[in-house]
C-alpha cells in the first residue's frame, strides 16, 4: 500500500511538472493569426510578411461567384499566381504555420442573397465542394467565411443550415482522403448579434474551430464628427466596446476558447475644428485631409488618407516624417492617438496591442487575429503582439533581464510546492476514488437495469456515460432544498424545478414523482436517447440523478418556458407576432426533421404537444420530453404496442385505438400543434357557434366555408410575411387525416413550408375524429385544390419496443 501510494505520488509529480512546462510553452499554441489582403491596386508584398510571428495566417480573399449557366455558386481566385505562391513564402520562413484561405462574402450581394436564401439549400453543395477543392488545390489548412452582415432571421437560419453542411462535408471529406482536417472558422461582429437578429450560436459552438471576432470600427468620422476611440478594449459610457462585446458572446454561450480577438493594425484620422484641443472627444469636422490626384498641395499634409482609414505604416512613416512626439496612450479605452496640427489619429500602437493581448490571455479566449499584416510598420505590432516587443523609437531589443528573473523565481516556487501539493493531491485522490466507488455502485445496478435490445451499436454505453452524473446533495443545494419558489411547473412526471450549479450554470431539475404515472421505463429510455441525440432545436438532457431511490432528470435551463404558456394567454400571446410562430414553426419542423431523417435512428417523439416544445433566451423551440419516445431502424416505418401513450387529442386514431404508431403519428401530432399556433386554440375545448366541434373538426369546417381567417389568432398579421396563415392552416390539416397515408411526411411539410408562396396541395379530407364522416373530399371554391406527391412508401411491421 505504500509504495502503491509513492508510485501514485511521483506520477502526479510528473504530471505537475509536465503542466508547468506545458504553461510555459503556453504561446506556441496559442493563436496568433493575421489575415493577408491581396489588393489588386495596391498589392502588398508577400516576401514581407514576418510569418515567425503567426501561428496562422489567412489569404484574403477568395470569391464567390454565381454561374448562371450552370445555376451555381462556386468559390472562385481572381489572381491565381499570387495564391499560388503564399503558401511557399510564408512556409519558407515558418514551416510549422497553418494558413487558412478566407472567402469573400461582403461585397458579393446577389450571390450571397442567393446563397442564403430559403429556396437554394440544394445549390449550397456547389459552393461547399469548391471551397474544399480550392483550399487543397493551393494547400490551405483552412477555411474562413468573411461574412459579417446577416440581414433578416431566415438568413441566419440559413446560416446555422451551411454551417452544418460545410462541417459534414470538411470531415467527411477527411476521411475519405485520409488527409488532416480543414479548419473551418468565420469573422461575427463584436457581438453576437446585429441590431435584433441573432447569429446562430449553437451551430457556430458546434461546427466552427473558432470564430475572429472583428473587435474594430465602433467609430470613424463619416459616423461621428467628435474624436472617438475607434476600437475601444473598455468605455463605461457605451455599449461599443471590446469588452461589452466578448462578455456578450460568453453569456450567449458561445466558449471563450472559441474566440479569436481581432486587433486592429490600422486607424482613422479625423480634421479637428481647433488643433488646441486634440484630445478623445474633441470637435472636429469629419474626416482628415483626403487624397485626390489632382491635388498636389494636399498630399504634403500629414495623415492624408482616401476615405478616413489610414494603416499603422502610413501613421508611423507620419508620425517621423512630421516629428509628431505628442503620441498619447490613453489607458481608459486602451487606444493611442496622436494630432499634427488639425489632424487627429485614433489607432492602435504597442502599448493597446499588448495590453488586448494581455486580455485576451486573462478571458482565456483562443488568441488574437490581426487586420492586417501588411498595414504593420517593421513588423512591430506583430511583435508586440507576439511577445518579442521592440523599442519603436531606436529599434533596440527592450532588456528583459528583469521580467526573466522574475519568471526563474516563479518556477523555483513552484517546484519547492509540488511535493506539497503532490501529498494533497494524493489525500483527495484517495477520498475522490471512495466517493466515486459509492456512486459507481448505484450508476451500475442503474445501466444493468437498462434493457439490451435499446442500445442500437457498440459505442451506446460510452455515449451514455457522457451525461453527468449528479448526488442528491448537489441538486438539493442548487434547487435551494427543492423550495416550492423554484417549482417551474408539475407534468405527469412530477414536477420540475429552477437550479442553479456552483459553476452559475441555470438548470431545470425534473424529478420523478411516486404518484407519476410514469416511471423507471421513461427514466431509462430518456437517459438513453438523450445522450445520442444532439440538436439545436431539441432540449439537451445536461445529467441525471439516481441516488436515495431519486430519479431526477437535468436539463438545460429554457428562461421563457414553454410554448403554450404563450399561446393561450391573452396578454403573453402578443409577445409572439406571426414572424416569431413562423421561427418556431421552423425550428420543430427541423428538431423533427433531426429525429425522422437525419440521425442515426428513427425517433418517434409519440408526446409532441404545445407544453413540450420550450422556447430558450431568444425564443427559439426545443422539443422536450423524450420519456415516450421510441427508437426504429433506419428501414422500419411502423410498429404495434399494447399501452398506448400520449396526450389526448395530439394522438392519431390508429395508436389510439389499434397500438399502431409511425412517423406519422408525430406528423399527426404537429398537425394539432400547427393548428394551435395559428389560432391559439385549445384542442381540450369545444368550438364553434354551438360548441360541439372539437379543434380539427371546427378549423376543417371554417377552412371548408372559406372562413379560415376567422379561426386565426385575431393578432396576427401575415402580409409582411411570405408564410401565409391560410397555407398552413391547410398543411396542418392535411397533417390530421384520418388515413396515415394522407397526411404528408415531414420532409414533404418542410418543403411545402419552404416552398409556400407558389404551393398548390390537395385540399384535406375530413379530419380524424370527425362527427361527420360522410363527406371525404372537399373542392373548395378558390381553387386551392391541387395535387401533391404522397410518400407510398411500404409500410412493415415491426416488434413494439
Amino acid at each position: 500500500m505504500a509504495f502503491k501510494s509513492i508510485a501514485i505520488l511521483l506520477f502526479f509529480h510528473t504530471i505537475l511538472l509536465s503542466q508547468l512546462h506545458k504553461s510555459i510553452a503556453a504561446d506556441q499554441t496559442w493563436i496568433k493569426a493575421g489575415y493577408w489582403q491581396n489588393d489588386i491596386t495596391n498589392s502588398p508584398i508577400i516576401q514581407s510578411i514576418n510569418s515567425t510571428l503567426y501561428t496562422h495566417l489567412i489569404y484574403g480573399f477568395a470569391d464567390i461567384t454565381f454561374n448562371s449557366s450552370t445555376d451555381q455558386i462556386i468559390v472562385t481566385i481572381s489572381d491565381d499566381e499570387t495564391i499560388k505562391n503564399f503558401n511557399s513564402f510564408v512556409k519558407r520562413k515558418n514551416p510549422s504555420i497553418k494558413t487558412i484561405l478566407s472567402i469573400d462574402a461582403k461585397d458579393q450581394s446577389s450571390s450571397m442573397y442567393l446563397l442564403m436564401s430559403s429556396t437554394y439549400f440544394s445549390g449550397r453543395k456547389y459552393f461547399i465542394e469548391s471551397s474544399i477543392k480550392i483550399a487543397r488545390l493551393y494547400g490551405f489548412d483552412g477555411l474562413d467565411f468573411c461574412w459579417i452582415w446577416p440581414s433578416s432571421s431566415q438568413e441566419m437560419l440559413n446560416l446555422a443550415t451551411l454551417l452544418d453542411d460545410w462541417r459534414v462535408a470538411i470531415d467527411s471529406e477527411s476521411k475519405s482522403t485520409k488527409k488532416t482536417r480543414l479548419f473551418l472558422t468565420m469573422a461575427g461582429q463584436y457581438t453576437p448579434w446585429i441590431q435584433d437578429l441573432t447569429f446562430p450560436i449553437e451551430s457556430m459552438r458546434k461546427n466552427l474551430d473558432w470564430v475572429h471576432v472583428m473587435a474594430l470600427d465602433y467609430y470613424n468620422p463619416e459616423s461621428t464628427n467628435n474624436t472617438s476611440p475607434v476600437a475601444a478594449l473598455y468605455d463605461s459610457t457605451s455599449d461599443l466596446n471590446t469588452d461589452y462585446g466578448i462578455n456578450a458572446w460568453i453569456k450567449s454561450g458561445f466558449p471563450s476558447q472559441k474566440i479569436v480577438l481581432g486587433l486592429p493594425f490600422y486607424g482613422y484620422v479625423w480634421t479637428l475644428v481647433s488643433s488646441k484641443d486634440n484630445k478623445i472627444g474633441a470637435a472636429g469636422t469629419g474626416p482628415g485631409p483626403k487624397k485626390y490626384s489632382y491635388n498636389t498641395e494636399a498630399e504634403n499634409e500629414p495623415f492624408i488618407s482616401t476615405d478616413g482609414t489610414l494603416n499603422f505604416n502610413i501613421i508611423k512613416r507620419d508620425m517621423i516624417k512630421y516629428r509628431a512626439n505628442n503620441s498619447s496612450y490613453n489607458s481608459t479605452y486602451v487606444m493611442n492617438y496622436v494630432s499634427v496640427g488639425t489632424s487627429w489619429v485614433g489607432f492602435d500602437d504597442v502599448e493597446a496591442v499588448k495590453t488586448k493581448v494581455s486580455y485576451a490571455k486573462e478571458r482565456n479566449l483562443r488568441g488574437y487575429v490581426a487586420w492586417q499584416v501588411s498595414y504593420d510598420w517593421n513588423s512591430v505590432l506583430s511583435q508586440a503582439a507576439a511577445g518579442e516587443v521592440e523599442d519603436i523609437q531606436g529599434g533596440v531589443n527592450i532588456d528583459q533581464s528583469g521580467t526573466l528573473h522574475k519568471k526563474k523565481k516563479l518556477n523555483r516556487l513552484i517546484l519547492i510546492l509540488i511535493p506539497v501539493g503532490s501529498l494533497l493531491m494524493l489525500l483527495l485522490l484517495v477520498f475522490a476514488l471512495w466517493c466515486l466507488r459509492r456512486r459507481k455502485v448505484k450508476v451500475l445496478k442503474f445501466q444493468e437495469r437498462i434493457p439490451r435490445n435499446k442500445i442500437e451499436s457498440k459505442n451506446e454505453d460510452e455515449e451514455t456515460r457522457t451525461l453527468h452524473i449528479f448526488t442528491y446533495d448537489e441538486m438539493n443545494e442548487a434547487t435551494n432544498n427543492f423550495s416550492i419558489d423554484n417549482e417551474l411547473g408539475r407534468g405527469g412526471y412530477g414536477p420540475v424545478y429552477k437550479g442553479m450549479l456552483k459553476n452559475g450554470k441555470e438548470i431545470a431539475v425534473k424529478r420523478l414523482s411516486e404518484t407519476s404515472s410514469q416511471g423507471l421505463e421513461e427514466f431509462e429510455n430518456e437517459v438513453i436517447l438523450t445522450a445520442k441525440l444532439q440538436h439545436i432545436n431539441l432540449v439537451k438532457v445536461v445529467g441525471f440523478c439516481i441516488e436515495r431511490e431519486e430519479k431526477m432528470l437535468i436539463y438545460e435551463y429554457m428562461p421563457n418556458k414553454s410554448l403554450d404558456h404563450y399561446i393561450y394567454n391573452q396578454v403573453r400571446r402578443l409577445l409572439l407576432n406571426w414572424e416569431k410562430r413562423v421561427q418556431i414553426i421552423e425550428g420543430i419542423i427541423q428538431g423533427m426533421l433531426y429525429l425522422q431523417e437525419y440521425s442515426r435512428l428513427t425517433i418517434i417523439h409519440r408526446d409532441l404537444k404545445a407544453s413540450n416544445i420550450l422556447l430558450d433566451i431568444h425564443m427559439k423551440p426545443k422539443i422536450s420530453d423524450f420519456g415516450m419516445a421510441r427508437i426504429f431502424k433506419k428501414d422500419g416505418v411502423e410498429a404495434k404496442t399494447k399501452r398506448v401513450a400520449g396526450t389526448p387529442g395530439y394522438i392519431p386514431p390508429e395508436y389510439m385505438k389499434e397500438g399502431i404508431y409511425s412517423t406519422k403519428s408525430d406528423v399527426f401530432s404537429f398537425g394539432v400543434l400547427l393548428l394551435q399556433i395559428i389560432s391559439g386554440k385549445k384542442n381540450t375545448c369545444l368550438h364553434g357557434p354551438d360548441e360541439n366541434l372539437n379543434l380539427l373538426e371546427y378549423a376543417f369546417e371554417m377552412w371548408r366555408d372559406g372562413k379560415g381567417m376567422e379561426f386565426m389568432d385575431e393578432s396576427l398579421d401575415d402580409t409582411t410575411s411570405s408564410c401565409k396563415l391560410l397555407k398552413c392552416m391547410q398543411i396542418a390539416l392535411l397533417c390530421v387525416q384520418k388515413d396515415p397515408l394522407d397526411r404528408p411526411t415531414m420532409l414533404e411539410v418542410s418543403s411545402m413550408l419552404k416552398n409556400i408562396e407558389n404551393l398548390v396541395m390537395n385540399s384535406p379530407k375530413r379530419p380524424a375524429f370527425s362527427a361527420r364522416e360522410d363527406e371525404e373530399v372537399v373542392n373548395i371554391p378558390n381553387g386551392s385544390s391541387q395535387e401533391i406527391d404522397v410518400d407510398d412508401a411500404t409500410i412493415t411491421q415491426l416488434v413494439a419496443r
